[in-house]
């Protein structure tokens, strides 16, 4: 059978139940048809991957949960990119309160042990994956992933404290955003 009526056979067919699986991962009925929606994509693109051309579902579901967990994963991205300031014209007030604010979340990363800053540094600034960032600091990708979720977490607990360090108190840039770039 033609690839193209296949594909559209099985969105008809497991498009509702797909949708299902997603919506449980991201508790959200239009983000979790869009993530159908792209992992139909995907599958489009991989269907050579298929190994069981009478048994697609499982290999549709895993194709969605993958979608979903990156769909997760790049939402814990931008929540904790709400936090890093973004370089924009501002009013001299707004430069103020942006700088402040970046002193805020550069002491917040400098203030974290090396462990859990360095994890966060490549992920966020360097925008390395988990797996790379295990590679890099030669540890397993749970604990990549296991460091992170720390960093993040007390991150945002100085945050919310407002804690600072000597590293708040020694920064200095003309720049309004901590990007390195």
């Amino acid at each position: 059978m033609e690839i193209d009526k296949q594909l559209k056979e099985w969105m008809e067919q497991y498009y509702d139940r797909l949708c299902y699986v997603a919506y449980t991962y991201v508790r959200d009925r239009s983000r979790a048809e869009d993530v159908v929606q792209e992992a139909f994509v995907n599958a489009y693109l991989k269907v050579r991957q298929l190994k069981d051309m009478d048994r697609p579902y499982p290999w549709l579901v895993r194709i969605v949960i993958n979608q979903c967990l990156n769909t997760i994963r790049n939402q814990k991205r931008e929540k904790l990119a709400e936090h890093v300031p973004e370089i924009s014209i501002a009013s001299t007030e707004d430069v103020y309160m942006q700088r402040s604010r970046d002193k805020e979340v550069y002491a917040g990363i400098m203030g974290l042990a090396d462990k859990f800053r360095i994890p966060i540094i490549l992920y966020y600034f360097e925008e390395m994956s988990v797996k790379e960032i295990a590679y890099a600091l030669a540890i397993g990708e749970g604990a990549a992933k296991t460091r992170l979720a720390r960093g993040r977490k007390q991150l945002e607990n100085r945050l919310r404290r407002g804690d600072s360090d000597e590293f708040g108190e020694s920064y200095s840039s003309g720049k309004t955003g901590l990007s390195p770039r």
